[in-house]
């Protein structure tokens, strides 16, 4: 009897975890997901009280769980694969199915085996040979994938099938007609960026899924219970079922609001080194702003949260939006990532049509983030900058967590 009872508690918060919703037009709500109703309401059932509360998903800005992400052990995740929707998945390949050369297995810690085609990879990185977003992306002009290998690069070749221990590569130039390629362990690989083409992307409301093995997975959320959550993959087109004890969180996307990382820039952003060399050329600098990633190439982390949207830039950084009047509110939370440390020291400010309408003082990598949330009714331009903080740019690596703007 105790051991079954011991079973029912180990195994009771894996049916559904507590979760805080974050929405635009209400406070944080924490309590338990229920379910998603018809009308695309998440119904969340809050202790002590007997009446849920239900929240519109395109209102929805983050549901979080708590958890905090796993160490990732390479055996058990020898791949980090991006597909060209953008979604990052960590883990091991299996052999796909006989039939059919063009679709293999991946594996991973918390979303399981995944069927994927090849012509949805857009770069594979093999996580002991290469560092993440080490390898260059291809150029515009491109017209073959980019095969790295541990002491050199083809650039003439296309990936043509994944196995569980290796790749096979066509290089027309030294495989003439033999199709199938070369196969090349993955110890003999550091990656490979592919060439697919323009991507145009989902504009309707899909879920990002942050997952605690550092994987990032969107689609269409389909269905929410008893502890999971159902996508509907716009790329791979079929439906990943996901634990609530998986993952970190759900970023919602395209709904009563823009996120800022998905907008072009008004001009050409003001960037430069706070000692700025006679030399300086802007397209050779390193720390041009990132989309939706950290300076350091990993995801935007701010005192240990994730997010999964965002712009991560380097001081001095200056970045220009038009609103067109289009807008009600500008919302942000704002730090040092944490690939910094405790080093770093910025000041970020925001202007509405030239005027400074927030500056956050000088923060520090050991500030806790800052929530802002600014309006912009009737303003057309938005501009962001960040400052060196009265010092130099030594790590000054800033976040624009999950900027957004709210119609």
């Amino acid at each position: 009897m105790i051991r079954l009872l011991l079973c029912a508690l180990l195994f009771a918060p894996c049916l559904a975890a507590e979760a805080t919703v974050t929405s635009i037009f209400k406070d944080p709500v924490s309590g338990k997901i229920a379910k998603l109703d018809v009308q695309g309401r998440l119904e969340v059932e809050v202790k002590g009280s007997e009446v849920p509360e239900r929240i519109p998903l395109d209102e929805v800005e983050e549901i979080s769980f708590g958890f905090k992400g796993d160490e990732r052990k390479p055996e058990e995740s020898p791949l980090r694969v991006y597909l060209i929707n953008g979604d990052i998945l960590h883990g091991a390949p299996e052999d796909g199915p006989e039939d059919d050369d063009e679709v293999f297995l991946l594996k991973g810690t918390r979303f399981g085996t995944l069927s994927i085609k090849i012509d949805a990879v857009a770069r594979i990185e093999v996580v002991k040979n290469v560092q993440p977003n080490v390898l260059p992306a291809l150029e515009a002009e491109a017209d073959h994938d980019v095969v790295y290998f541990v002491d050199e690069k083809d650039p003439a070749a296309e990936l043509v099938r994944i196995v569980k221990d290796g790749a096979f590569i066509y290089n027309e130039y030294l495989d003439d007609k033999n199709y199938a390629g070369n196969k090349f362990t993955w110890a003999k690989l550091r990656g490979v960026v592919c060439y697919r083409g323009k991507y145009t992307p989902y504009d309707k409301l899909l879920g990002i899924c942050t997952l605690r093995d550092g994987s990032v997975i969107r689609g269409i959320v389909k269905s929410w219970g008893e502890g999971k959550v159902t996508i509907e993959h716009t790329v791979l087109k079929k439906e990943i079922v996901l634990d609530e004890s998986s993952l970190i969180s759900v970023t919602m996307k395209n709904g009563r609001y823009v996120y800022l990382s998905d907008m072009p820039f008004a001009d050409k952003p003001e960037e430069r080194p706070f000692f700025l060399p006679s030399d300086f050329n802007y397209d050779d600098y390193l720390f041009k702003v990132r989309r939706d990633q950290a300076q350091g190439g990993g995801p935007i982390s701010i005192r240990g949260k994730v997010y999964a949207k965002g712009l991560g830039v380097h001081s001095i950084s200056k970045l220009t939006f038009d609103l067109n009047r289009g807008y009600k509110r500008f919302i942000a939370s704002i730090g040092v990532d944490d690939c910094a440390g405790e080093r770093g020291s910025v000041e970020f400010k925001v202007y509405a049509d030239g005027k400074l309408v927030f500056e956050s003082g000088i923060l520090r990598g050991t500030a806790p983030v800052k929530n802002i949330d600014i309006d912009v009714l009737n303003v057309s331009k938005l501009v962001l900058e960040v400052t060196a903080g009265g010092d130099d740019d030594q790590l000054d690596r800033a976040d624009w967590a999950n900027a957004k703007l709210v119609r």
